[in-house]
């Protein structure tokens, strides 16, 4: 098995259990403007790409609707879980000496009061947020700047997370991949259509990701 010394980690979805808020969240700007589609379609569509989705699916005024969505989403975001074996995963990735950054389309301010409640600062060594970057997941430049930041290389380095976007990101910048894809997940996201974008190894049980890295 090929060891891997930069992880770069995705958050919502992969270590926080945010789908469902982000659902809601991403869902209630586009019925109260007549657009009723499947959850399937709104993960798909929307999901790290909501100024794109949105306005493919004929919302005008895009940036009002991405002010509701975020608002809904900052009311719940600080009741979010961890996955059962996120913390188990990253205290392994510290001991045994890796790199880690964590990648999200996220705001900065979304992800860091979560870092704070379940004191994760310590297990991040960069954290590449929507703000750090003018190109999002599956663009390639937040995982370059953070290998760019980790000191790190290509060849050295795998992308962790949920769905299409991590996957074809780390297709798009050189780097292996690891698909997490749990039970739960089976409502927002098809497998088949998730493996189409080809990552290098795929785990339903977190604590696999052990054995790979």
């Amino acid at each position: 098995m090929k060891g891997y010394k930069y992880i770069l980690l995705d958050w919502d979805g992969n270590l926080a259990r945010t789908l469902d808020i982000w659902l809601e969240a991403t869902r209630l700007p586009l019925e109260r403007r007549g657009v009723k589609i499947s959850d399937n379609q709104i993960v798909m569509q929307c999901f790290g790409r909501p100024w794109e989705g949105y306005a493919e699916l004929g919302v005008t005024d895009v940036e009002a609707a991405i002010k509701e969505m975020d608002g809904h989403a900052k009311k719940y975001l600080p009741e979010v879980e961890l996955y059962p074996d996120a913390l188990f995963v990253l205290e392994q990735l510290k001991n045994m000496g890796k790199k880690t950054a964590l990648i999200t389309t996220s705001l900065r301010e979304n992800v860091l009061h979560l870092l704070d409640k379940y004191n994760l600062h310590d297990y991040f060594d960069v954290v590449v947020a929507n703000e750090d970057t003018m190109h999002h997941k599956p663009h390639p430049e937040p995982l370059e700047k953070a290998l760019e930041e980790l000191g790190g290389t290509k060849d050295n380095a795998v992308m962790i997370g949920d769905s299409d976007k991590d996957i074809e990101a780390a297709k798009n910048t050189g780097v292996d991949s690891i698909l997490f894809y749990p039970d739960e997940h089976k409502i927002f996201y098809n497998l088949e259509e998730l493996q189409k974008f080809g990552p290098t190894h795929t785990v339903s049980d977190f604590r696999k990701i052990i054995d790979i890295v």
